[in-house]
C-alpha cells in the first residue's frame, strides 16, 4: 500500500509540474497580451482612439493594416485551395519514383527561414539575376498590385508559398486514410472521375480541407520575415507591430496584437464549430439544383475524357514556380555576385567584399548563427521536456481534448504579437525578470515549440496502440513508470524526433517574434532583413543561401531519422 501511495504521489507531482510548466512557459505568455490590453485599457484608449496630438489616426492605421492583412490571408488561402487540392489528390493516389522527394520539397517552405525565402523571391521576380535575366528586365515591379484582390503580387506569391503545405499535407493525409471502396463503388455505377471526386471524395475530405485552410490563414496572417524583406510596398499588421515596438508605442502595438490574436482564435473556433455541423455542407435538393446538376455531370464526363495529366502538370508547375525556382535562383546568384556586382563590375557590390571587407558581415553572420543555434537547442530541449509529458495527459484524461485545443493557439498566434506578449510579460513593463536579449528570445521560442513537438508525438501515440502495450507490461508486473520508460517512450521515439527537428528548424527560421524581443542578440533571420534594409544585398544573398542550405540539410536529416 505504501508503494502504491508513493507511486500515486509521484504521479500527481509529475502532473502538477507539467501543468505549471505549461502555464508558465506556454499559456501565460500566449494570452498575456489580451489581459495587458484589457487591464491597461485607459492608456490604450487614449493612445489609439483619443491621442491629444493625432486624434484617432492610430486607430485608422490599425484598421488599414488589419484589413490589408485579412485580405492578403484570404487571397492566399483561395490560391492554396486552387492548386493545393489537385496536388494533394496527386500525392495521395499516385505512386511514382521520387514521391518522397516531392513531399520533402513541399515541406521545404515550412523549414526555410522566411526572410531568406523573401530574398529569394525578390531576386527571382524583380532582379536581372532571376527570370528577368532571360528577358533583359524585371518580370514584375515590387509595387505591382494584383487586380480584384488588391494585394501586391510578390506578397501574395510569398504567402502562398509559405502556407500551401498546410493545405496539401493535411488534405493528403485525409485522402490516404479514406477507403478506396468509396471511389470504386462510384466508378462501377458509371460516375466519371470528376463526379466521383465531387460527390464522394471531396465531401469526406472537407474537415481536413478546412483544418488546413485555417492553419494556412493563421500562418499568412502572422507572416513577418519574408514580408519585411518586401516591406517597402504596404506594411502588414505584424510588420506594424514590430515597427511600433521599435518606436516604443507599446499601447498601440499591444492593441493591434490583441486584435490579431482574437481574429486567429475566432477563425479556428468557427471552423471547428462548422465541422461539427455536417449539415452545413449538404446541398439542398431544389429543382433548379437538380437541373444544374445534370449539366455539371455532362461537363465532368467531358473533362474526364481529357488528358488526366493536365491538372497534375499545372499543380506541379505552380510548385516549381513559387518554391523551387526562387531557391535555384538564390543559390545560383551567389556565384554571380561572388566577386563583384555583375551589372556595374564594382568589387564593393560583391559577396566577398561585403562579407570580409569593412562591413565584416561574415563575423556578424557567424555570431548570429551561434545565437540562433543556442536559442534553438535550449528552447527545443525545454519544449520537449514539457510536450512529451503533456501528450500523456492529453490522451489519458477527460480534459485532454480541451488542453490540446488550448495548446494549438500558440501555433496560430501571429509571431510578432506573440513576441510582444512575451516582452510585456517578462520584460521591464511586466514581471521585469529579464530584458530584451537571448533569454527573452528563448522564452518566446519555447511558447510555439511546445505544440510543434507535441503534435507529431500525439500522432505517433495514436497510431501505435500504446495503451494496449502498457496494459500488457502492467500485467507482467511493471510499474507505471517502468511501462512508460521501457514501452511507451521507445515507441514514441519517431514522433518525438520528428517534433524536435521541426521545432529546431522553426526556431532557426523565426523572424517576427525575434525582432520584438532580441535586443542586441541578433539571430540569422532578422540579420537578413537588416542586411536588406542596409542595402547590403550581396551579403543578404549569401546569408539567404546559407539559411536555405542549412534547412535542406535539416530536412534530409529529418527524413533519415523518420525512416530509421
Amino acid at each position: 500500500m505504501r508503494g502504491l501511495t508513493a507511486s500515486k504521489t509521484v504521479g500527481l507531482l509529475a502532473i502538477l509540474g507539467v501543468l505549471i510548466g505549461l502555464f508558465v512557459f506556454v499559456l501565460m505568455p500566449t494570452f498575456y497580451l489580451i489581459s495587458f490590453t484589457l487591464t491597461q485599457w485607459n492608456e490604450v484608449y487614449i493612445d489609439v482612439f483619443a491621442n491629444p496630438l493625432i486624434g484617432d489616426t492610430n486607430w485608422q492605421q490599425i484598421l488599414g493594416y488589419l484589413g490589408f492583412s485579412l485580405r492578403l490571408a484570404v487571397a492566399a488561402v483561395i490560391i492554396d485551395f486552387l492548386f493545393g487540392i489537385p496536388l494533394a489528390y496527386f500525392l495521395a493516389y499516385r505512386r511514382f519514383p521520387g514521391k518522397s522527394f516531392l513531399e520533402d520539397i513541399i515541406m521545404l517552405s515550412l523549414v526555410i527561414p522566411t526572410s531568406g525565402f523573401g530574398v529569394a523571391t525578390l531576386l527571382t521576380w524583380t532582379g536581372l539575376s532571376g527570370i528577368g535575366g532571360l528577358i533583359g528586365r524585371s518580370v514584375v515591379e515590387v509595387t505591382y498590385v494584383v487586380p480584384l484582390m488588391n494585394v501586391p503580387f510578390l506578397y501574395l506569391l510569398v504567402h502562398v508559398a509559405l502556407t500551401f503545405p498546410y493545405v496539401v499535407r493535411t488534405l493528403q493525409g485525409k485522402l490516404e486514410d479514406l477507403s478506396p471502396a468509396f471511389g470504386q463503388a462510384s466508378r462501377t455505377l458509371g460516375a466519371s472521375a470528376f463526379t466521383t471526386f465531387r460527390k464522394i471524395i471531396f465531401p469526406l475530405a472537407i474537415p481536413a480541407l478546412f483544418s488546413g485552410g485555417v492553419l494556412a490563414f493563421a500562418r499568412s496572417l502572422g507572416e513577418t520575415g519574408a514580408t519585411m524583406v518586401l516591406g517597402g510596398v504596404m506594411p502588414t499588421a505584424p510588420i506594424a507591430i514590430v515597427r511600433w515596438v521599435s518606436e516604443f508605442k507599446l499601447a498601440t502595438a499591444s492593441f493591434l496584437g490583441f486584435l490579431l490574436i482574437i481574429t486567429a482564435t475566432i477563425a479556428i473556433l468557427l471552423v471547428d464549430l462548422l465541422l461539427q455541423k455536417r449539415s452545413v455542407f449538404r446541398m439542398p435538393r431544389w429543382k433548379f439544383v437538380s437541373k444544374v446538376g445534370k449539366c455539371v455531370l455532362k461537363v465532368e464526363k467531358k473533362l474526364s475524357g481529357r488528358p488526366k495529366w493536365f491538372k497534375d502538370v499545372a499543380s506541379l508547375g505552380t510548385l516549381f514556380i513559387i518554391v523551387i525556382l526562387p531557391i535555384i535562383v538564390v543559390l545560383f546568384s551567389v556565384g554571380v555576385y561572388w566577386s563583384a556586382d555583375p551589372d556595374t563590375g564594382r568589387v564593393q557590390g560583391g559577396v566577398i567584399y561585403q562579407l570580409f571587407g569593412p562591413s565584416n558581415y561574415f563575423n556578424t553572420l557567424m555570431r548570429a548563427t551561434l545565437t540562433s543555434v543556442y536559442v534553438a537547442v535550449i528552447s527545443t530541449y525545454i519544449a520537449a521536456c514539457i510536450a512529451v509529458p503533456s501528450v500523456y495527459m492529453i490522451k489519458r484524461y477527460r480534459a485532454g481534448g480541451l488542453l490540446r485545443y488550448i495548446l494549438r493557439v500558440p501555433l496560430i498566434v501571429p509571431s510578432s504579437a506573440l513576441g510582444l506578449s512575451v516582452l510585456l510579460l517578462w520584460g521591464p513593463s511586466g514581471l521585469n525578470l529579464t530584458t530584451p536579449g537571448i533569454w527573452l528570445i528563448i522564452l518566446t521560442h519555447i511558447v510555439f515549440s511546445v505544440p510543434v513537438v507535441m503534435e507529431p508525438t500525439i500522432a505517433a501515440y495514436e497510431g501505435a496502440g500504446i495503451p494496449s502495450y502498457e496494459g500488457v507490461a502492467r500485467t507482467l508486473g511493471a510499474t507505471p513508470y517502468d511501462a512508460v520508460e521501457t514501452v511507451s517512450l521507445p515507441m514514441l521515439k519517431r514522433g518525438i524526433l520528428a517534433g524536435v527537428i521541426l521545432s529546431f528548424t522553426r526556431s532557426l527560421g523565426e523572424t517576427g517574434a525575434t525582432f520584438v524581443v532580441m535586443g542586441s542578440d541578433v539571430t540569422v533571420p532578422p540579420l537578413v532583413v537588416n542586411m536588406v534594409e542596409a542595402l547590403a544585398f550581396p551579403a543578404a544573398l549569401f546569408a539567404s543561401a546559407y539559411l536555405i542550405a542549412l534547412s535542406l540539410v535539416l530536412l534530409i536529416l529529418f527524413r533519415f531519422l523518420v525512416r530509421k
